[in-house]
């Protein structure tokens, strides 16, 4: 029996504790002497909840990659809605893309859309082709670059349910139905269709979804054979011009979706029916199929991009449409989702509080009671809140920024005064609070963002509505740049900087509320990508390059607060995962993703505590043993 040594040329080798793990462990054994165990790294494959698309729908067409990721159109589980919808993913979520140009006329409203596309490229140079509008199969083709939609060459044959794959440039498409099963075979080439040899099968609705097998090596599987519906484990392997059949299936499937190429293909989800829609997960080495690791979600009919190593599904219908979605990685890491979690409930029921630092080193001070405004300020450590040191004056709708051990209140409401908005601010030091500089536009229900030395506040009410900026250097106030919009009750990216924040949500009198984010550079605010939909009193938190938004009220003078999360990259928002409780008037704080968001409060008033942290992977060390 030959040794370690002798098939890796090199002797096992011995730790007092296990090294710093990366890819090149990767297969190689040691000894951890402290545990007395053998130890190595393995990749291993796993599905993680991702951030849901906004809208529920099945029949999904989706195009790209894990991390920059297109799904087009769907249906409402129904056939009686087909969607335009278009959605875009950029590794931490979803946010809207370009609609798909209204299909067929005359149609009812509710048939504009697509549902059962085929689809072949990337995010930026994409295609869609065929699918069913209005209850028919069509052949219309569209090119997608990224922020448009352009109509192109037909296919030559009407067909919804068609294998697919290749690029914008190169795509092939086969089988699907018009009414009856089809083995039909088409090529395109960015501008028009032309026929090739038929598959061996006619079929529907097979293969993966957004499979990156190039149009000379392409990979279809699974599908159906009408009457019937009949589900089949047919696996078919193209080579630019004839087909030939592959290794089967271990499970009957159509509707599945998938990635990858024909050596190293992937295969998730799909039915037999709807009603028993399934979550297995299978591996094309090229000959055979493996079954690997499920789903978290049973699905048919979702969208699915990536490849056999880092894939996206999303969307779906099992008894009712989903807009659920998930990621699939096979690494030595282990993933953890991006989530809120329930938090040490803060002292006392409060709403209209500012926050600051971050978990596990977290600060809120101020608020109101339902009866009045508060002077209390709490320390966070992750877990428990504590009390420190009292605000001088009772203050509700301030803003705060800054550390747990320095941090900045500014401005807010007191219980007297008419106006009762002020332009005092308070500097605390971890034990108590001193009078800082007064500024010169009192007012609430503002944001902020910076230092207790480099600080900025914007925005709030007078009343009414200002658009004022002003910086803090630690001991007075001047005068900054005016926001494009005067507004109040809107966020910011706490954790920025005196000349890198962000300003977003908020009310400035219209309806709808008002959608546009800003900017600030250290002298003026410019315009950036909108949110996806308007709200006011959410909290904010993180950086300009990593803003996050949650909470609040979705439209004026109603109690409609909502749990949405959303996060900014520096150039466009996207969906994450949802707080537990809808809430508005909540505090944000300086945290990123990273550092630990987290947020107390709500109208009327509440003290429970959630806390964010973004999705993570780490690298995993597995113990060997005997069996």
């Amino acid at each position: 029996m030959a040794t370690y040594e002798e098939i890796h040329g090199k002797r096992v080798e011995v730790f007092d504790s296990d090294p710093t793990i990366d890819s090149t462990y990767e297969g190689q054994v040691w000894y951890n002497s402290a545990t007395g165990a053998l130890r190595t790294v393995v990749s291993f494959a796993s599905w993680v909840a991702a951030p849901n698309m906004s809208q529920a729908r099945r029949a999904v067409g989706g195009f790209g990659v894990q991390t920059a990721a297109v799904m087009v159109g769907g249906d409402n589980g129904a056939g009686t809605f087909f969607y335009r919808n278009v959605e875009e993913y950029n590794g931490t979520g979803f946010s809207a893309g370009t609609n798909i140009p209204e299909m067929g006329a005359p149609t009812p409203p509710n048939y504009l859309g697509l549902t059962d596309v085929g689809q072949a490229g990337t995010e930026t140079a994409g295609v869609i082709f065929g699918g069913e509008s209005y209850t028919r199969p069509g052949n219309m083709t569209a090119e997608y670059d990224g922020s448009a939609w352009t109509i192109t060459g037909n296919m030559n044959n009407l067909r919804r349910g068609t294998g697919c794959g290749g690029t914008q440039t190169a795509a092939f498409a086969c089988g699907g139905y018009d009414g009856s099963n089809r083995a039909y075979t088409e090529h395109y080439n960015g501008s028009s269709w032309t026929n090739s040899n038929a598959m061996n099968t006619a079929m529907m609705c097979a293969n993966g979804r957004a499979n990156l097998a190039p149009q000379t090596a392409g990979l279809v599987f699974g599908g159906s054979v009408v009457p019937g519906n009949t589900t089949r484990t047919t696996t078919e392997e193209y080579n630019g011009s004839t087909w030939a059949a592959g290794g089967a299936l271990n499970n009957a499937t159509l509707n599945a979706s998938g990635g990858g190429t024909q050596t190293a293909g992937l295969k998730f989800g799909g039915g037999p029916p709807e009603t028993s829609a399934i979550a297995s997960t299978e591996n094309y080495d090229g000959s055979s199929w493996t079954t690997g690791t499920n789903m978290g979600t049973l699905r048919t009919g979702c969208g699915g991009v990536g490849s056999q190593t880092a894939a996206l599904a999303a969307g779906g219908k099992t008894t009712t449409t989903q807009n659920v979605a998930e990621e699939y990685n096979l690494s030595i890491n282990t993933f953890t989702a991006a989530s809120w979690a329930s938090g040490g409930n803060y002292p006392t029921n409060i709403y209209g509080a500012a926050g600051a630092g971050n978990t596990p080193a977290g600060l809120a001070f101020g608020g109101y009671n339902g009866s009045g405004g508060v002077t209390t300020t709490s320390e966070y450590d992750g877990s428990t809140w504590t009390g420190g040191g009292a605000l001088p004056v009772a203050k509700r709708y301030l803003t705060g920024f800054g550390t747990q051990t320095a941090a900045l209140g500014a401005k807010g409401r007191v219980p007297t005064g008419s106006p009762s908005e002020v332009n005092t601010s308070e500097e605390y030091d971890g034990s108590s609070w001193t009078s800082g500089g007064t500024a010169s536009v009192a007012a609430s229900m503002l944001s902020g963002s910076g230092t207790q030395t480099s600080g900025l506040v914007f925005g709030g009410t007078t009343p009414p509505y200002t658009n004022s900026t002003e910086e803090y250097n630690g001991s007075s106030w001047t005068t900054g740049g005016n926001l494009g919009t005067a507004k109040a009750n809107l966020s910011g990216s706490i954790g920025g900087t005196q000349t890198a924040a962000l300003a977003f949500f908020g009310d400035d009198g219209s309806t709808p509320l008002p959608t546009n984010t800003e900017a600030y550079d250290g002298t003026s605010w410019s315009e950036q990508n909108n949110v996806p939909a308007g709200r006011f009193a959410g909290g904010g938190a993180g950086t300009q390059t990593n803003a996050y938004g949650f909470g609040g009220y979705t439209s004026p003078g109603v109690p409609n607060q909502t749990t949405s999360t959303i996060n900014y990259n520096g150039t466009s928002w996207a969906s994450q995962p949802s707080m537990a409780t809808a809430r508005g008037y909540n505090s944000g704080s300086a945290g990123t993703g990273s550092t630990g968001i987290f947020t107390i409060g709500d109208f009327p008033v509440a003290n429970s505590t959630e806390q964010f942290t973004e999705v993570t992977e780490t690298a995993t060390a597995k113990t060997l043993t005997t069996g």
